[in-house]
């Protein structure tokens, strides 16, 4: 029997806790709530449909589960003809794209579909789409531990060159010349560690979730 699973980020619970909160309420009206995505991994069947908000767990799904059925937060709100979305007033914000999920276009036009909704004129970057190359600071830090077991396809073969270290002072000014590209002050990003890549670059960074007012 197919079911359809929740996962929250673990990160996004420490980060925007209340705001994590409430979009478990959201999900649970049709979801089952789940924890930790890795604990799950090898109970998942094919006919099982799981919604991720974290994309490095969307690449431990793709890569290390049996589910053929993947799908953001953002798309799963943005199909929801239910979904009441608070009205921006034309609010000016760049959409900073997340490399972890380059590729996934369901995922970005879903996005750009919500911050269309709520009245958001979003700019978009030279880099952004499949050609986006940010992951916020992660990217010069060291892979975490058994993240190349989990998603070696994404995080080790299409990631050469990337998750090198780099100095503290290095990455800072990494952060920095990527923001003094964009045009505006106010960047919505889907992914934490671009969000907090954008703030220690000298931008406004917010994530999408706090935006829906949920």
């Amino acid at each position: 029997m197919s079911k359809l699973f929740y996962y929250p980020s673990c990160k996004l619970d420490v980060k925007l806790p209340q705001i994590s909160t409430a979009l478990r309420a959201y999900f649970k009206q049709e979801h089952e709530l789940r924890h930790c995505c890795r604990a799950d991994l090898k109970s998942l069947t094919n006919d099982d449909t799981v919604v991720y908000i974290c994309n490095s767990c969307a690449a431990f799904f793709e890569e290390s589960s049996a589910s053929n059925k993947i799908v953001s937060v953002w798309e799963v709100i943005a199909k929801d003809k239910n979904f009441t979305y608070p009205n921006h007033k034309g609010r000016r914000m760049t959409i900073q794209d997340c490399w972890r999920t380059y590729d996934n276009t369901s995922q970005q036009n879903a996005v750009r579909e919500i911050l269309a909704a709520m009245n958001i004129e979003t700019v978009e970057q030279k880099n952004n789409r499949e050609k986006t190359d940010f992951c916020g600071k992660s990217l010069y830090e060291e892979l975490p531990k058994n993240y190349d077991i989990l998603a070696p396809n994404r995080l080790v073969k299409e990631a050469q060159g990337l998750f090198t270290p780099h100095s503290e002072a290095e990455k800072d000014a990494l952060m920095k010349e990527h923001c003094e590209a964009i045009e505006t002050d106010e960047v919505v990003c889907y992914c934490l560690a671009c969000l907090n890549g954008i703030n220690s670059g000298g931008k406004s960074g917010i994530h999408l979730v706090e935006l829906l007012n949920l």
